[in-house]
């Protein structure tokens, strides 16, 4: 206040007859006096903290100790499933991708990796995945799938993912890929059925129409009546077989 009211004495000397540009000149004057202070001494606090916080961690794990205060509840065979992902090209050897429940937080992932494996996880970021639409077998309804949750971490030692192995033979991948594909073809509709099947190099068809040897209508009446005629005397013939053995009897 005694800033501003020798402003508007200084302004009342020099002649000015507007009090409102006293005034926002002292303002200003303040305004400015705040942002050049204000985000230093954040910038202290904040740098004291980090520091603080970075010679706490050192010193766990200088001393083989948990870098992070370790909850008191104590958990026995844990049921999570925790999936390491191979790498995308943005990550590097520091980095890993774990696939959690989506019940899990950044805490509970770091406790499970330390008490379960021995690894420190730093900077754990967390990334939910879109549920997809599907839908089983022909129905026209379609329902969303359950979503996916993914966490990164950093680790203070590099980690390389093997090269995937150029031969799959054991594992039958081309097999269960004709699978797929001979399941999808079963499943086409209107004249799609119709299409020759692609599964398998089209071994298992459909096939295309063989010619068949002529056989006049007469003749195959005569055959399928002499087929029948030879089962039902077979037929008559255990009948009777059964009737005089339980007849000895």
């Amino acid at each position: 206040m005694p800033r501003v009211i020798t402003e508007l004495a200084t302004a009342f000397k020099s002649g000015t007859r507007s009090l409102a540009t006293a005034v926002s000149t002292a303002a200003s004057s303040l305004i400015q006096t705040h942002s050049t202070t204000t985000p230093k001494a954040i910038n202290q606090v904040t740098t004291a903290h980090s520091s603080k916080l970075f010679k706490l961690i050192r010193n766990s794990i200088d001393a083989g100790e948990a870098h992070f205060k370790v909850g008191g509840k104590k958990l026995y065979f844990p049921t999570a499933r925790v999936i390491l992902l191979r790498p995308n090209a943005k990550h590097t050897p520091y980095q890993a991708k774990f696939i959690v429940p989506k019940s899990f937080n950044r805490m509970d992932l770091r406790d499970y990796l330390y008490h379960v494996y021995g690894l420190r996880a730093f900077n754990i970021t967390t990334q939910l995945q879109h549920a997809k639409f599907s839908r089983e077998g022909n129905a026209v309804a379609r329902y969303r799938t359950g979503q996916i949750k993914k966490m990164t971490i950093e680790m203070t030692e590099p980690f390389i993912w093997p090269e995937e192995p150029k031969n799959k033979n054991p594992w039958n991948v081309k097999f269960f890929k004709g699978l797929e594909q001979f399941a999808e073809d079963k499943q086409r509709l209107g004249s799609d059925a119709f299409k020759p099947s692609e599964a398998f190099g089209g071994a298992l068809g459909p096939y295309k129409h063989k010619p068949q040897p002529f056989i006049s209508k007469n003749l195959k009446n005569r055959m399928i009546n002499e087929k029948t005629r030879v089962h039902a005397q077979q037929f008559r013939k255990d009948d009777v077989e059964l009737v005089n053995k339980y007849l000895k009897f």
